[in-house]
């Protein structure tokens, strides 16, 4: 009887083992599906992610190209006239052309080159519709990289209808046999007359590009279940850091004209909504011609630095403080009226009041950098227009009245 009982005591713990084995593979089984399951589907979004991420890439570093060649090509139409001389000249070997202007805006695009980050940036002109030569070019000259003044290269097809349109166009991802894959912005140089003289180019290697994609592809394999979060992220900050460097105007170190026009609208937008005040400063150098014209570029360049850094000691922190134009500044500021907006113009004036010691050459010259400024507050019935053309115009008030004083536009 005790052995028919153990027998069946046996035989019940067996089926029990059994069955727990069988409980456990079916465990380990479902748990196997479920990761694999889990990692191609993973996998699948990584992928996704992947060409999403990089079509994002080549599509922001189009646009910042041409955002950049745009910034270049209309800090050489400040003074075209001399780059039309320079584009015209034939034989560079063997002509004689103005070598210190030349000199001068090789130094500008080896430091935005060097400030900016980007692979290549240059200035061309066309000889045919197959052929363009270089005629400034950020590379170091003693690079092997470098292209002297006049180097043939071929046209591309996208460089031909910017010539020919004279609209700013970027490529995609284009292998160039000489020079390897890169995605290039242009934007058309153009003559007073309106004809386009000559093209500037900014070059991003897909070198760039590979970067981003490797950490994204790092993350993929690493943090499955934090792919998208990981992967975007870092590159969404880089992308923004490289869009923050290319809103400041790489002279003064200001914003520049596209971040003016970006946060002004914005700025206006919430002083609609909100009912603060908000007013805008728009600030012109007194006779900087004649200064680049009796002292030269250089000396006129170390004025724009010296009045950018006045305007930036003499506002709030909460300022926005932008370059707009070859001699011409611009001041938004949030939550002011004409009234704290003439404290902040008083105080820059007052700050341009002192002489400053430039030097020139192995001498220095004093020069007192005065501003005419003209200040506008945003009232509800105004369009961002109308806000910019009453601060236009009260700063040539401020012009007519004797210039080295401020005006401010009074609402109608």
């Amino acid at each position: 009887m005790a052995n028919r009982e153990g027998k069946k005591e046996t035989e019940r713990r067996g089926p029990d083992k059994a069955f727990a084995r069988r409980f456990s593979i079916g465990i380990v089984l479902k748990l196997v599906v479920v990761i694999i399951s889990l990692v191609f589907f993973i996998s699948l979004l990584g992928y996704v992610l992947y060409n999403n991420v990089y079509d994002l890439i080549v599509q922001e570093l189009g646009k910042n190209a041409v955002d950049l060649a745009t910034s270049v090509s209309r800090f050489i139409e400040e003074d075209v006239e001399s780059f039309v001389a320079l584009a015209s000249v034939t034989d560079y070997e063997n002509e004689e052309f103005d070598t210190e202007y030349y000199e001068r805006m090789q130094q500008v695009f080896q430091d935005i080159r060097e400030s900016t980050g980007v692979s290549f940036i240059f200035a061309e002109k066309m000889l045919s519709s197959e052929e363009i030569a270089y005629i400034f070019d950020g590379e170091p000259s003693d690079s092997g990289l470098f292209s002297p003044i006049g180097s043939v290269d071929q046209m591309g097809e996208l460089e031909l209808r910017v010539f020919k349109e004279g609209i700013a166009e970027a490529t995609g991802v284009v292998d160039w046999q000489d020079w390897g894959k890169f995605v290039t912005g242009y934007c058309p140089i153009t003559a007073d007359s309106g004809e386009v003289v000559g093209l500037a180019g900014v070059d991003f290697s897909i070198e760039y590009i590979g970067t981003l994609l490797n950490r994204v592809r790092i993350f993929v394999i690493i943090t499955f279940a934090t792919i998208i979060l990981l992967s975007v992220i870092p590159a969404c900050k880089m992308l923004r850091d490289r869009a923050i460097a290319l809103n400041i105007d790489f002279m003064t170190g200001l914003h520049n004209r596209r971040y003016f026009e970006f946060v002004l609208k914005s700025c206006v937008s919430h002083a609609r909504k909100s009912n603060k005040p908000l007013s805008l400063m728009i600030l012109d150098v007194d006779m900087l011609k004649v200064i680049n014209d009796r002292h030269g570029h250089s000396i006129g360049d170390a004025v724009l630095k010296s009045v950018s850094e006045r305007i930036r000691s003499s506002t709030r922190n909460t300022d926005i403080c932008c370059r707009i134009g070859g001699d011409e500044f611009a001041v938004i500021l949030p939550n002011a009226g004409t009234d704290k907006a003439e404290i902040v113009g008083k105080r820059i004036l007052e700050s341009s009041s002192v002489a400053d010691v430039v030097k020139e050459g192995d001498s220095e010259v004093a020069l007192n950098e005065t501003l005419s400024i003209g200040v506008a507050e945003f009232t509800s019935d105004m369009k961002l227009q109308d806000l910019k053309e009453a601060a236009d115009s009260a700063m040539y008030d401020a012009k007519s009245k004797g210039r080295n004083t401020m005006a401010v536009s009074k609402p109608s």
